[in-house]
């Protein structure tokens, strides 16, 4: 699995560059925008951190083409669920959608490998593997909302 790294700069809003301890929890969310590649979505959050209205990062983004970069190191905290109880022992990892609004095959693959690689590397019960709907009852990722089936499918 072949993972880029596109860190964020330090940012209140962004990347606060918090320790964390050791990851507890996986939290799933997805992009506000349609088409959108990963390092769009990934800029888009670099530039929140000059608005005080926004405070949003996560660790991994996954695109429709099933490539993943890496924004946040996994030793540090992000801000996905917008819960810092939650945040403070999770990796976050955003969903991009298609110019349909849609999840992609090759993006639901690629993330079935990253939650496997996470899982496996921190020992992450399948639990606690969470969407952003669970903790905050914002509609995200909505395909697992809609048909929570398909996230048991990621977690074989």
């Amino acid at each position: 699995m072949k993972i880029k790294k596109y860190y964020l700069t330090k940012s209140d809003n962004t990347r606060r560059m918090e320790k964390m301890e050791l990851p507890q929890k996986i939290i799933l969310t997805s992009s506000k925008y349609n088409g959108f590649s990963c390092l769009k979505n990934r800029n888009i959050i670099e530039m929140s951190k000059y608005r005080d209205d926004r405070e949003f990062s996560c660790h991994y983004i996954v695109g429709v083409n099933g490539e993943i970069i890496n924004i946040i190191p996994e030793n540090e905290k992000a801000i996905c669920s917008q819960n810092i109880d939650i945040d403070s022992d999770s990796i976050g990892i955003m969903l991009c959608l298609d110019k349909d609004g849609e999840f992609t095959k090759k993006e639901l693959i690629s993330l079935k490998g990253l939650i496997k690689r996470l899982r496996e590397k921190y020992n992450i019960k399948r639990e606690a593997v969470l969407t952003e709907y669970e903790i905050n009852g914002a509609r995200r990722p909505g395909i697992f909302v809609d048909e929570p089936i398909l996230l048991e499918d990621l977690l074989v």
